[in-house]
């Protein structure tokens, strides 16, 4: 739409940004809430359990943010990008008030999964019905500022850990409390470009009118078009197909395997207690911003793919950083590695995000990003139990070198399979 591509920044925006920035961060204060209520579980008879089984807790929702990504995507190439991410809030928000009532660790598990499902599929849609909104000269350094609410979520989380004195039910009830602006969100249109995709001609002309203020006329996408399916992913978009496959996995692997491990990881190398561990997490969480920033800055510049690359490859040097550190305790590297790691992770988010729906057409943008974020969900998933299993083997620098290696593979992948869409219109 070309009305779309080649328009201003308006009020509209700022406030879809708003509205979405905050639902972004509360994705990210339920799946950090994990990483901050494993330590303080031990401190309950009915919620020990091993290092890998505490770590299956915070797989729990991310392996339902994979069928999540699966279910959402597809439902909002269905019903609306609107609908569905609605129904998904919901489903993280009540499921994470749930949460904060379960009686054992095998409850909290179960419901953990159940918050999984309305996270996984908040972000690929919400990325989806973002981009569809941003002109294209924009569009890569709003979905990176957007992404950057991740940050802001994950400073929250761990701010409010210390303010309830790591009590982690309120940790997790606290989740709960984006429904507060549910209402808001209710204002927002539907994408004007599924609505054409669907063959709601005058609902796509009366929104473009309402938020652009010019009157323009659109046609009727073809058949062809419209009965676009998962299938086209592999059919006609293998190649772009299987490196975001690998590279959403190498980038979620990396990172939960470090963040819903970092308080433990603190406090195992630098001798401190649990409650410190989360001042230390803080630390980290605040230098995931400029990580974001200088990503939305690059990839408008230099490009999505060197970007996104090059992020990825440099969270796995400071990986490794991490581990030399580890085994020598020394703890001014592993502190400047955890933020180095911080801020390059963090920022791949950035760049990967606003990358993904430029990959795709409308027709499938929203299975397209739903898959990739169902691939996140099975590397993330994987992760915490795998790293915890390497510390119950061996110890945290090896559970560290391997998140490392996963992140430089991630950096090749995009090297090699990646292509360039700065500057290109939204097919």
């Amino acid at each position: 739409m070309e009305v779309i591509e080649n328009s201003e920044l308006k009020t509209f925006h700022y406030k879809l940004l708003a509205v979405l920035g905050a639902i972004w961060a509360f994705v990210a204060v339920n799946t950090i809430a994990a990483s901050l209520i494993i330590p303080l579980l031990k401190e309950e008879p009915a919620f020990q359990g091993s290092l890998p089984k505490l770590g299956s807790l915070g797989s729990a929702a991310l392996f339902g943010m994979l069928f999540g990504a699966w279910l959402f995507g597809i439902l909002a190439d269905h019903i609306g990008r609107k609908k569905t991410l609605t129904l998904a809030v919901v489903t993280f928000s009540l499921g994470s008030i749930a949460s904060s009532f379960a009686g054992s660790l095998n409850q909290l598990i179960l419901l953990r999964f159940i918050v999984g499902l309305g996270l996984g599929g908040s972000l690929p849609v919400a990325s989806s019905y973002f981009a569809e909104f941003m002109p294209k000269s924009v569009r890569g350094a709003m979905i990176s500022i957007l992404e950057s609410f991740w940050a802001i979520g994950t400073i929250i989380i761990g701010v409010v850990a210390l303010l309830v004195m790591a009590d982690w039910r309120n940790i997790l009830l606290f989740g709960g409390s984006i429904l507060i602006i549910l209402p808001l969100f209710l204002t927002l249109p539907e994408s004007p470009r599924f609505l054409l995709v669907k063959g709601r001609i005058s609902e796509a002309e009366g929104t473009l009118k309402r938020i652009f203020g010019v009157d323009v006329k659109l046609q009727k996408p073809s058949e062809e078009h419209r009965k676009a399916s998962i299938a086209d992913l592999w059919k006609k978009y293998s190649r772009r197909t299987l490196m975001l496959s690998i590279a959403w996995f190498s980038i979620a692997f990396a990172y939960y395997g470090f963040f819903i491990w970092l308080p433990k990881f603190f406090s195992s190398t630098l001798g401190i207690t649990v409650f410190k561990s989360f001042q230390y997490f803080i630390i980290t969480a605040v230098a995931q911003l400029p990580g974001y920033w200088s990503a939305a800055y690059l990839i408008e510049h230099v490009g999505r793919k060197k970007t996104l690359s090059s992020y990825l490859f440099l969270s796995g040097i400071a990986g490794l950083m991490f581990y030399f550190a580890a085994s020598s305790a020394n703890t001014s590297m592993i502190l400047a590695s955890a933020i180095m790691f911080s801020f390059f992770n963090l920022g791949a988010w950035g760049a990967i995000y606003a990358y993904t729906p430029e990959l795709y057409p409308t027709s499938v943008r929203g299975t397209g990003t739903g898959w990739a974020g169902a691939m996140a969900r099975i590397g993330g998933g994987i992760a915490p139990i795998v790293a915890g299993r390497i510390m119950e083997l061996s110890d945290t620098a090896l559970a560290v070198l391997t998140i490392a290696v996963i992140s430089l593979i991630g950096a090749l992948d995009v090297l090699a399979l990646g292509e360039e869409t700065k500057g290109k219109e939204l097919a």
